[in-house]
């Protein structure tokens, strides 16, 4: 699992240590991306118009970033304005998603 922190809000590389302790699963792998790279990859992706941030992405197995354009998440969810109220984060729904994909992956392998 990657989690990717990013400068949105005044955040700062700084804060990330104290950041990491929501998510303190060793099977996390945290990164801190100052220039917004990975949110501005996905902006494309799950049709937003600013740099994707707070925004939630499964992927199956398979899925890699071989060009420039990352690949399409199995399904993701946000907690941002303007974007679409049904992919709007509900913590369990998106649990189901994830197990879901999981066993899915996990009988395809």
């Amino acid at each position: 699992m990657l989690l990717v922190w990013s400068s949105q809000q005044g955040a700062e590389e700084k804060h990330v240590s104290d950041a990491t302790r929501l998510m303190a699963d060793p099977r996390v792998q945290h990164y801190w991306d100052p220039d917004k790279l990975v949110g501005r990859a996905f902006q494309p992706v799950i049709g937003s118009s600013v740099p994707g941030w707070d925004t939630y992405l499964l992927f199956d197995r398979d899925a890699t970033w071989t060009a420039e354009t990352p690949p399409v998440p199995a399904w993701w969810e946000h907690q941002l304005k303007g974007m679409p109220s049904d992919r709007m984060l509900d913590p369990g729904r998106f649990g189901e998603r994830a197990e879901t994909l999981v066993k899915t992956d996990e009988r395809a392998h």
